[in-house]
C-alpha cells in the first residue's frame, strides 16, 4: 500500500498540529458544557484503557451507565452501544460526545462505551480500522457484562464512517456479537469521491476543498486503497448493513450527498432505516449548539430520535 511522502507527511504534520491547537479552544468549551450538562443526568463513568493488537498500546475509552447498575440486585448483562468521535482523520476529539453518551445512558439503561481511534497523518489505514474491530473484540470477550446479541455502533463524521464500517465490513466477520443497529451522523460515506465533487446546492460553513484533501489524504494517501470497503462504507452491498439503521444528514453539509446516496441505497425495503435530512443546518450542528437556538432543537430532535430507537429495538 502506497503512503504518503515525507514531504507531505511534515505539511500534514505541521498542518495537523495547527489545526488541532485552534480546536484547543473549542475544547475547553465543549469540556465545561459537556461536564455541566453530564453532571445533570443521574449517570456514572469509568475510564478505561481496551487492549490493542499493537504491543504496548491501549485504546482509550469511557464506559457510560445509570447510576442505579451499581445498586441492581442482579447487574445481568446489559445492551451495549459504542459511539466514536468525530475528527476529520485528524483531530484529538475523543470525549466531544460526552453529553451523547452519558444522555443515551440515562435514557435507555444500556452502557455506553465512548471510545478513541488513532488519526493521521500520524497512522492512516487500517490503523483506525483496527482500533475498530479491537474494541469490537473486547466487547466479545465481556459477555458476562454485556449482552453479545444486542450491540449496537453508532458514530460522528469520521466516526460515523467507522460505525458504519463497524455494521457492514466487520459485522460479517465479528459472529461473536450480534449487531443489529447502526446510527451515523454526517458521515462520510465513500472516500473515493474527490473534494472538488463534494458540493451542494446551499452550502453553510461547507469544507473547503483543500481541507477536505488533508481529510482524506489522512485517513487513505494511498488513492487507490479509498474504494475498500473497510474504509468506504457505502460502497458495500446493502445486505451486508443490519436490520436498523439510522442516518442523520445536514442540507448545508457538502459530505451530505454521499449519505443520502447511501440512505437511498439502504431504503430497499428489507430493513428499518430511517433518515433524517436537517434542513438549514451544518456538519458539526449539534457540537456546541447555544441554548433555545434552531441547532439546540436538532439536537434535542436527533437525540431523540437515537433513544427512542434504541429503547425499540434493544431494550424490549
Amino acid at each position: 500500500m502506497a503512503s504518503m511522502s515525507f514531504f507531505n507527511y511534515l505539511g500534514y504534520k505541521i498542518l495537523a498540529t495547527i489545526l488541532r491547537g485552534l480546536y484547543i479552544l473549542l475544547q475547553i468549551v465543549m469540556g465545561r458544557n459537556n461536564r455541566r450538562m453530564v453532571q445533570e443526568l443521574d449517570v456514572r463513568w469509568e475510564h478505561i484503557q481496551l487492549p490493542s493488537r499493537d504491543k504496548g498500546r491501549c485504546i482509550k475509552a469511557n464506559l457510560y451507565y445509570p447510576s442505579e447498575y451499581l445498586t441492581s440486585p442482579t447487574n445481568k448483562a446489559r445492551p451495549i452501544i459504542i459511539s466514536w468521535h468525530g475528527s476529520g482523520w485528524f483531530n484529538y476529539a475523543w470525549g466531544y460526545d460526552a453529553y451523547y453518551c452519558a444522555r443515551v445512558a440515562r435514557e435507555t439503561g444500556m452502557f455506553v462505551l465512548d471510545a478513541d481511534y488513532r488519526k493521521g497523518p500520524e497512522t492512516t489505514f487500517p490503523g483506525p480500522y483496527h482500533d475498530v474491530e479491537d474494541v469490537l473484540r473486547w466487547i466479545a470477550s465481556q459477555p458476562g457484562r454485556f449482552d453479545l446479541n444486542r450491540v449496537a455502533v453508532s458514530g460522528f463524521s469520521a466516526g460515523g464512517t467507522l460505525a458504519l464500517i463497524a455494521a457492514s465490513a466487520l459485522r460479517k466477520t465479528l459472529t461473536q456479537i450480534q449487531i443489529p443497529i447502526v446510527i451515523a451522523f454526517y458521515p462520510p460515506t465513500d472516500l473515493s469521491i474527490p473534494a472538488e465533487a463534494r458540493t451542494v446546492p446551499r452550502p453553510i460553513k461547507a469544507f473547503p476543498v483543500f481541507i477536505l484533501n488533508f481529510f482524506l489524504d489522512c485517513c487513505a494517501p494511498d488513492k487507490a486503497m479509498r474504494t475498500d470497503l473497510r474504509i468506504s462504507p457505502g460502497l458495500a452491498s446493502p445486505a451486508d448493513f443490519p436490520p436498523n439503521v439510522i442516518i442523520i444528514t445536514c442540507e448545508g453539509d457538502n459530505l451530505s450527498p454521499e449519505a443520502i446516496k447511501l440512505a437511498e441505497k439502504l431504503d430497499d425495503g428489507k430493513r428499518r432505516l430511517v433518515h433524517e435530512h436537517l434542513k438549514a443546518t451544518f456538519h458539526g450542528y449539534d457540537l456546541v449548539p447555544q441554548p433555545g437556538s434552531y441547532e439546540w432543537g436538532l439536537r434535542e430532535k436527533t437525540y431523540g430520535l437515537v433513544t427512542d430507537t434504541l429503547k425499540e429495538v434493544l431494550m424490549q
